[in-house]
C-alpha cells in the first residue's frame, strides 16, 4: 500500500512538471518575440551610443586642430586664418564656434579693424542663446574698444546695462562710464561714476586706486574751471581749511 502511495504522488509530480513546462513553453513562444526584440534594442541602442561618442570624440579633436592651426596661422596669413576662423563659427560644435567668434572679433581688434570687432562683439552680446557671462564679457569688450575708437556714447550705452548690483562687471562698467564722460567734459558725470567705484566695498583694490585718481583729477579740474561755490562740497577743493573761514590769525607779540 505505501509503495503504492509513493507511485501516485511521482505520477502527480511528473504531471504536474510536464504542465509547468508545457505553460512555459507556451508563454515562451508567445513572449518570445518581444523579449528577444528587446535585447536586440537594448544592444542596438548602447552600440548607437557608443559610436555617437566616438564620433563627437573624434570631431571635438579635429575641431580643436583646426582651430588651434587657425590661431597659429594668425601671425603669418592673417587673412586665411581669419576664413578659417569664421568657417569654424559657422560650422563646428557650439564650444569651438563660441570660440572661433571670440578670437575673430579680437584678431579683428588686434589687426586695427574696430569697427569689424565691435560689431563681432555685439552679435555676441545679442546673442541668447549664449550663457549670460560670456554675452556680458562681450558687452564689455565692445564698450572697451567704442571707447578707444572714441565713441564715448557708444561706449556708454554699452556699459550702462552692466551697472547693476551683483554684476561682476559694474566696476569695470562704470570705469568705462567715468572715462566716457571724462573724455566728453561731463566731469560731474565721471567723478560720480569714480566715487561708486570707490563706495562699493567689493571693487578691486587696483580699481579703486585708480577711480581715486581720477577723483583727485576731476576735483582740481573743476576747481580752477568753477568759482569756489560751485565746487563740490565734497571735494578736497571744496573743503575749508582747517582755521575757520574768514578768521585770521593774530601775529606773535
Amino acid at each position: 500500500m505505501a509503495n503504492e502511495d509513493q507511485q501516485s504522488e511521482q505520477f502527480i509530480r511528473e504531471v504536474d512538471e510536464e504542465y509547468r513546462r508545457a505553460q512555459l513553453k507556451q508563454v515562451w513562444m508567445r513572449f518570445a518575440p518581444i523579449i528577444i526584440g528587446a535585447c536586440v534594442a537594448v544592444v542596438l541602442i548602447t552600440a548607437g551610443y557608443r559610436g555617437y561618442l566616438w564620433w563627437q570624440t573624434r570631431e571635438a579633436a579635429r575641431e580643436g586642430d583646426i582651430y588651434l592651426t587657425a590661431t597659429e596661422q594668425l601671425e603669418t596669413d592673417a587673412e586665411a586664418a581669419k576664413a578659417a576662423l569664421a568657417e569654424i563659427a559657422d560650422e563646428a560644435s557650439d564650444g569651438y564656434a563660441l570660440l572661433a567668434r571670440l578670437r575673430l572679433a579680437e584678431a579683428n581688434a588686434d589687426a586695427g579693424d574696430n569697427a569689424a570687432a565691435v560689431s563681432a562683439f555685439d552679435d555676441l552680446a545679442a546673442d541668447g542663446g549664449l550663457d549670460q557671462p560670456v554675452r556680458s564679457l562681450a558687452r564689455i569688450r565692445s564698450a572697451l574698444l567704442s571707447l578707444d575708437s572714441g565713441d564715448v556714447e557708444g561706449a556708454k550705452t554699452r556699459a550702462e546695462p552692466l551697472v547693476e548690483a551683483g554684476n561682476p562687471w559694474r566696476h569695470l562698467a562704470r570705469e568705462i562710464i567715468g572715462t566716457a564722460d571724462y573724455q566728453s567734459g561731463d566731469l560731474a558725470g565721471a567723478r560720480e561714476a569714480f566715487l561708486a567705484i570707490q563706495d562699493d566695498a567689493e571693487a578691486p583694490e587696483d580699481l579703486r586706486a585708480r577711480s581715486n585718481l581720477m577723483v583727485g583729477l576731476i576735483d582740481g579740474q573743476i576747481a580752477a574751471d568753477a568759482p569756489a561755490s560751485s565746487v563740490p562740497a565734497d571735494s578736497p577743493a571744496g573743503q575749508a581749511p582747517d582755521n575757520a573761514a574768514g578768521q585770521t590769525t593774530s601775529p606773535q607779540q
